[in-house]
């Protein structure tokens, strides 16, 4: 038999190191499955007086309606001149509320276009084209191909659904372009309006803009781009309605590694069967699935004028109280402005470390070449990322994502970031500790908590009146492990022969784990590595210790796959 044919037989059945999950299907049933028990429905089980999680991240501010009032959509007139266009919002004569002014243009997702008719845009086409540069130049819009663009059917954003790939040419119900690209407009005027005004006070901290400090501004765009088209990925199906980026990067190609958040939009009212409510889910998802390095994800809708924050983190999801925009119109900009010109920790990044985008690579000067970032080790000394070795597949889960580092000396090894349940905190360190000094298995260099503002990061941190109310909420702390040898994927075994010599290392290895109380709980190739023409054993989050005061029983099952069929057994009689 070939070496190709072993690799084939090996891995088979199972996810290599950095798969994703592959069908649809596979990911929406995995997704259902995570949210069950997770999910705190907004926030109705708290008391009346406690602190929504939209309160808790997005602080309120002076602003009034009569201010949101001045501010007005900016048109470019003869010779390049700016001239002011209509507001964006009209405040109510009588109370604090008022009305949001959508632009009376019609907006393609990639083009200002006029809305004539198709024979005077034809002929017009050249002149749109140079007019459009320039209003876009004025409203940080998006400018694209002049591409046609059907009148919509209906009013209803259908970027909560998904492209039928299944069905390619199938008609789906359609979105109003006008909808996903006037609220673009008016979200990039008030960008505009906010960033000039904090540019004047930057850095100082305000009543108007309550943010922590920064070295620079930031400057972020709104951009509707993908209500019409998916957002690029394996299964190509979401299209959020309006996304958000760093302006650095609106002419590159984006994915979800780039978007920072999204807005969903419909005026149909939110409820826990709705295409819009299971769209924001995928798309949370999504996000924090291309992006295991951020601390939690935000997405926002507006449904029936009423704006909600979903906030999703490794123990689950809460979907705060609605809030009318139309009643309170200052908490819609204080998102907003929250989302576009505060730090990026406020939005979930992790401060620790930093994944290069394509703008600044290669401008760290101090990491080792070919880095694609950099992460904090346990003296705070930076470490080069190499590449990603493994990431999970799991939502609301330990988000164990595996990086390849090096010191500045070039030294290498393998970082393990995790989320942990509280009662396994430190069990992986512990077995690691239990089985040092047997050949091929990974040692152990350093261990840590990831400090936020000097405490343990923890999932309880935001959610200290939210996390108990949800019947599925597990407090998991932010960990690091370092270890060493870095090795490559069983897969990667240049030989039989090679490939035998491994398994001779595991059954050896596999024999002294077990002469210390050690059974590993996991045995597949996800979780062996070779590295120097050697196996070694990684992995001990399912390991239990078999003896002693330290006595503890496995809460895993290990992988499928490779379990043992007494396991298997146990799980279909359970079931």
């Amino acid at each position: 038999m070939s070496t190709t044919s072993y690799r084939r037989r090996l891995y088979g059945s199972i996810s290599i190191a950095n798969a994703l999950p592959e069908p649809r299907d596979k990911r929406d049933k995995l997704l259902a499955e995570e949210l069950i028990g997770q999910v705190l429905w907004e926030e109705k089980s708290l008391p009346q007086d406690a602190e929504s999680i939209m309160d808790a991240l997005i602080l309120g501010t002076d602003f009034t309606p009569t201010f949101i009032s001045k501010i007005d959509y900016p048109v470019s007139g003869l010779g390049k001149k700016k001239v002011k266009g209509a507001p964006v919002f009209h405040p109510a004569s009588r109370g604090a509320g008022g009305v949001w002014q959508l632009g009376k243009r019609n907006v393609r997702p990639r083009l200002l276009v006029n809305t004539r008719s198709s024979s005077r845009q034809k002929m017009q086409r050249g002149q749109t084209r140079a007019q459009t540069k320039k209003a876009a130049a004025a409203t940080d819009t998006e400018v694209g191909s002049d591409s046609s663009f059907a009148s919509p059917e209906n009013d209803e954003s259908f970027g909560a659904q998904g492209y039928d790939d299944k069905n390619p040419n199938k008609k789906r119900q359609r979105a109003s372009a006008t909808l996903e690209g006037k609220w673009t407009l008016l979200f990039n005027a008030i960008q505009a309006a906010m960033h000039a005004m904090y540019e004047k006070t930057f850095p100082e901290s305000s009543d108007a803009f309550p943010f922590c400090p920064m070295d620079d501004l930031p400057k972020r765009i709104w951009s509707s781009k993908f209500s019409t088209s998916p957002v690029p990925d394996d299964t190509n199906a979401q299209k959020p309605d309006v996304v958000l980026v760093d302006h650095n990067l609106r002419s590159l190609p984006l994915q979800w590694r780039e978007i920072i958040t999204c807005f969903e939009l419909t005026e149909n009212l939110l409820t826990s069967t709705s295409t819009l409510y299971w769209g924001s889910a995928t798309k949370g998802y999504l996000i924090m699935r291309e992006q295991p390095w951020r601390r939690f994800v935000l997405i926002f809708s507006i449904a029936h004028n009423e704006l909600r924050l979903h906030y999703f983190d490794r123990s689950g999801l809460i979907i705060s109280r609605p809030t009318s925009i139309v009643t309170k119109p200052v908490r819609l900009l204080e998102v907003l402005n929250t989302l576009t010109l505060a730090h990026t920790n406020t939005l979930g990044y992790d401060p620790t470390m930093h994944m290069c985008n394509p703008t600044c690579k290669g401008t760290h000067l101090d990491l080792r070449k070919n880095a694609i970032g950099w992460i904090e080790g346990p003296d705070k000394t930076l470490l080069s990322i190499i590449n990603v070795l493994w990431r999970s597949q799991g939502f609301f889960s330990r988000g164990t994502i595996c990086y390849r580092v090096q010191t500045s000396s070039g030294i290498e090894y393998a970082l393990k970031d995790c989320w942990v349940a509280e009662d396994k905190r430190y069990h992986e360190v512990t077995v690691l500790r239990m089985v040092e000094g047997i050949p091929n298995v990974v040692k152990l260099v350093a261990d840590w908590d990831v400090l936020y503002d000097g405490e343990p990061d923890c999932t309880h941190r935001i959610r200290a009146s939210h996390g108990m109310r949800t019947s599925g909420f597990i407090r998991r702390f932010h960990r690091r492990v370092l270890l060493t040898p870095c090795g490559e994927p069983l897969l990667s075994y240049s030989s039989k022969s090679e490939l035998l010599k491994c398994f001779h290392d595991f059954v050896g290895a596999h024999q002294s784990m077990l002469g210390r109380h050690i059974l590993h709980g996991d045995l597949s190739p996800n979780n062996l590595i070779i590295y120097d023409g050697r196996g070694y054993y990684i992995d001990f989050d399912h390991a239990e210790i078999t003896e002693g005061p330290k006595s503890i029983r496995s809460q895993g099952m290990g992988t499928i796959p490779y379990m043992s069929i007494r396991l298997l057994r146990m799980v279909l009689i359970s079931r």
